[in-house]
């Protein structure tokens, strides 16, 4: 209730107050296990799993949060107004020990879940430069690299590979009179074989990865991520959903259906190297500027031009008696060259 009603104050003379009681209670040599196994004040869980620390964070009081991170540090040496000061990572950042679903989220997990800026504090933001410059700017560059070495090879594959089934080729010559001599090499098929394995098993490996991932944070956590991490699920997901589809429809010989959906896939995958150049000040400003216009100006303007096109479109289906689209685009094309008459002959 301190931490929700954000009285900092009170919360500091019910902390000392419950010390107080504690050192007290020891000194009789209380025997009741029970009571020794009960965490810490500051530790204890309420029914949502969330300790003050991160109850605080969860219901966006920035002042109350910055305050106890400000109350758990402790004084390591000072020297005038110099001084050495350290922070508990508990509660604060994920546990290295702690890895299933069950366990209770950290704050900076929090912070990312309700995407809340208001809550970035001078320790949050140090604690997170190193951790980058540490940690995760590895592993970000070596993603980065196996996801643009694995759309070039998809890219290579999707180059090589035929553009039409040889059935709808002979139909072209039939109907054309032309027939197409060009036929893949031998090293071009070699290629185009080895690339065309290489993405199946990376989609593969991706897939296993992100199921991985589900099964350790929980398919509602994984789903539930806010920002670029949301988005950068959705895309790998959809990827390797098109690419096995692609696959089971070239197996059953669907060859129209396989280019669209493998154009629809091109489309994905390139777009999942935004993911990667946003974090960089370099690019990241302006991903962020296309992003808020398409899903603003861009997606308004859409929904309204939807509006109109659904309505002009029932209406010239109604005003030329059934013929569709074709029939307002043939009255269109040839209304300024001959005299058409849209109404069936008697």
């Amino acid at each position: 209730m301190l931490v929700i009603s954000n009285l900092p104050e009170i919360y500091t003379k019910f902390k000392a107050r419950w010390i107080e009681q504690r050192a007290i209670h020891n000194d009789k040599n209380i025997t009741d296990s029970k009571s020794r196994e009960l965490p810490e004040l500051w530790n204890r869980l309420n029914n949502d799993g969330l300790t003050p620390l991160t109850l605080a964070a969860d219901l966006g009081e920035a002042k109350m949060l910055s305050w106890l991170l400000d109350e758990r540090k402790r004084t390591l040496w000072s020297y005038g107004v110099v001084s050495c000061v350290a922070h508990p990572l508990n509660q604060l950042d994920i546990d290295f020990h702690q890895d299933n679903k069950e366990r209770p989220l950290s704050v900076i997990e929090i912070m990312i879940k309700k995407n809340n800026a208001e809550l970035i504090s001078p320790i949050i933001v140090s604690l997170i430069d190193k951790k980058w410059r540490s940690f995760a700017y590895r592993i970000f560059v070596r993603r980065f690299f196996m996801a643009l070495l694995s759309l070039l090879v998809f890219l290579a594959t999707t180059t090589l590979r035929k553009t039409g089934s040889e059935k709808a080729a002979s139909e072209f010559g039939e109907k054309t009179g032309i027939t197409s001599s060009k036929h893949l090499s031998v090293s071009d098929q070699f290629l185009y074989s080895l690339g065309h394995t290489m993405v199946i098993i990376g989609a593969a490996l991706r897939s296993a990865y992100e199921i991985k991932e589900m099964r350790r944070l929980g398919f509602s956590n994984y789903w539930q991520n806010s920002g670029s991490t949301f988005r950068g699920n959705c895309l790998v997901c959809s990827f390797c959903f098109c690419i096995f589809t692609c696959e089971i429809l070239h197996l059953f010989g669907m060859q129209q259906y396989e280019t669209q959906i493998l154009a629809f896939t091109s489309l994905i995958g390139w777009g999942h190297m935004f993911f990667f150049i946003m974090p960089f000040q370099f690019t990241g400003p302006f991903v962020i500027m296309i992003y808020k216009m398409l899903f603003n100006d861009i997606l308004r303007f859409f929904i309204i031009y939807m509006i109109f096109l659904a309505g002009f479109a029932q209406s010239f289906c109604i005003l030329f008696n059934g013929y569709g689209l074709l029939g307002v685009t043939i009255h269109l094309r040839l209304r300024s060259y001959i005299n058409f008459d849209i109404n069936p002959i008697a």
